[in-house]
């Protein structure tokens, strides 16, 4: 065989391989390499452009977000490659649906994008955003298996954006989550107010986290009461959160803020060890109770942060009672289940709160051993108002008093409510009727007064209890 002769390139040649080798470099530079769609950086530059060449507010285009759930479930169990094809796939459907001149993008590992032109009316954008999700929720075949997936969707006007192409696919992002944290449809369309709340959210995140910085949180302390004798039998401590540029802020606003933000573990860290250090100077008959928010649990250190507590307080851990809901059993609830029954092996009480909203309350009474229920205030509120809720409390109350456990009932408001519930047989009570949440410095006046109200305690009386508690 004779040898092969190479032959230079023609500069014509040359030219056209360059020009080749610059379109793909800026086609792979725009697109997503798994599913050839369009990249979060070129998608908002297609965006910024249509939104250029349009004027006023009746601009004729929407924004759709959709995130695929359950993708970690799909790759734990089947291998990544699965979940890659799953995305592939759902996005070559997208494809086909979105056509031209309809802009479909992959903003994320699970998260599409659609810009849907000439899409003036809220109704429409929504009816189109709800057939794209009929279509995609299809299930994906792989081998054998039918493989179901979870979607929703995020819908947002260009004539509520005021912003640039990224603001615009923000409003449809604060849809989007509007719709994956509510029960319902899997979809929600953006207003003003979305935007409204994540900026009060963001501000309040950056108002705790200087807070925690500069340790300017702080528990104020509300009286428990003996039901039979109304001595004063404790305190439930509430945390306090004051930022000098928001005022006071409700524990029910940035107790979900700081959980979503990974803060809630040094908060409830801070309570803990604050608490426990008050209560060591209280006399030696009330208790303090502390309560763990779910993700104290899912850190894996409370165990060790109780421990420290107590040592660094020179606080006996029966005199430390700590607070759960059923919000703790939700996720890894084998895991809870060890840590609590270290806690109680180290001496410390353990009390289910808001006992009776929750799903499962009585399965959870079966499966640890615990030392009192607090029932919610709901039920006592609902108590001169409905004639059943006398008949409910009476039976959560007998069911504590079967497997031994002590009563709280809090949110007392009058004092009918405080002689019903003891009568029903609750061994605490706690509420605005007998005492308003008062400051630690204020603490002794209060206990004296109460010392010199005391009656004498029955031989075979209880240890009392006061609560740390993340919601007032």
């Amino acid at each position: 065989m004779p040898p092969m002769s190479f032959q230079p390139a023609t500069p014509e040649e040359m030219q056209e391989r360059i020009f080749k080798l610059e379109t793909d470099i800026e086609w792979l530079s725009r697109r997503d390499q798994l599913t050839g769609l369009l990249n979060r950086v070129a998608f908002l530059s297609e965006v910024d452009g249509h939104l250029l060449n349009k004027t006023g507010l009746n601009c004729g285009c929407a924004m759709v977000e959709i995130v695929v759930r359950g993708m970690p479930r799909i790759s734990g169990t089947l291998g990544r490659h699965v979940a890659d094809y799953v995305i592939s796939s759902l996005a070559a459907r997208l494809n086909r649906m979105a056509l031209p001149p309809n802009t479909t993008a992959r903003i994320d590992h699970n998260h599409f994008a659609i810009l849907l032109h000439d899409v003036n009316d809220p109704l429409e954008a929504l009816t189109l955003a709800k057939g794209i999700l009929t279509t995609l929720s299809q299930s994906v075949d792989w081998l054998d298996r039918h493989l179901v997936v979870e979607l929703a969707a995020g819908v947002a006007l260009a004539a509520d954006n005021e912003g640039d192409g990224a603001n615009f696919l923000h409003n449809a992002e604060l849809a989007l989550k509007s719709a994956t944290n509510r029960g319902g449809p899997a979809y929600a369309f953006f207003n003003p107010a979305l935007a409204q709340g994540a900026k009060r959210r963001n501000d309040l995140l950056l108002a705790m986290q200087s807070c925690i910085e500069k340790n300017q949180l702080s528990l104020n302390y509300q009286p428990v009461f003996n039901s039979q004798t109304r001595q004063l039998a404790g305190f439930e401590a509430l945390l306090r959160f004051n930022a000098p540029e928001l005022g006071s802020v409700s524990p029910s606003e940035f107790i979900p803020v700081a959980e979503e933000a990974g803060l809630i573990d040094r908060i409830g860290t801070w309570a803990l060890m604050e608490a426990c250090n008050a209560a060591s100077a209280w006399p030696n008959h009330l208790t303090v109770s502390v309560n763990i928010s779910p993700e104290q649990f899912y850190s894996g250190t409370l165990v060790t942060v109780v421990h420290n507590a107590l040592e660094l307080a020179s606080f006996p851990a029966y005199r430390l009672e700590l607070e759960i809901t059923e919000g703790v059993f939700l996720k890894d609830s084998d895991a809870v289940l060890t840590q609590l029954s270290t806690l109680r092996e180290m001496g410390c009480l353990i009390a289910l709160d808001d006992f009776g909203i929750g799903y499962s309350s009585l399965s959870y009474l079966w499966q640890f051993p615990f030392s009192k229920l607090k029932i919610d205030r709901a039920f006592v509120n609902a108590l001169e108002s409905t004639v059943m809720a006398k008949g409910v409390l009476q039976s959560i109350i007998g069911l504590a008093e079967n497997l031994g456990l002590k009563v709280t009932a809090e949110g007392i408001e009058t004092e009918a409510q405080a002689k019903a519930l003891t009568e029903l047989g609750a061994n605490y009570l706690q509420g605005f009727h007998l005492g308003y949440p008062t400051r630690v410095a204020d603490l002794p006046g209060l206990m004296m007064k109460a010392a010199r109200d005391r009656l004498p305690q029955p031989a075979n009386s209880d240890l009392s209890n006061t609560t740390v508690r993340f919601a007032g």
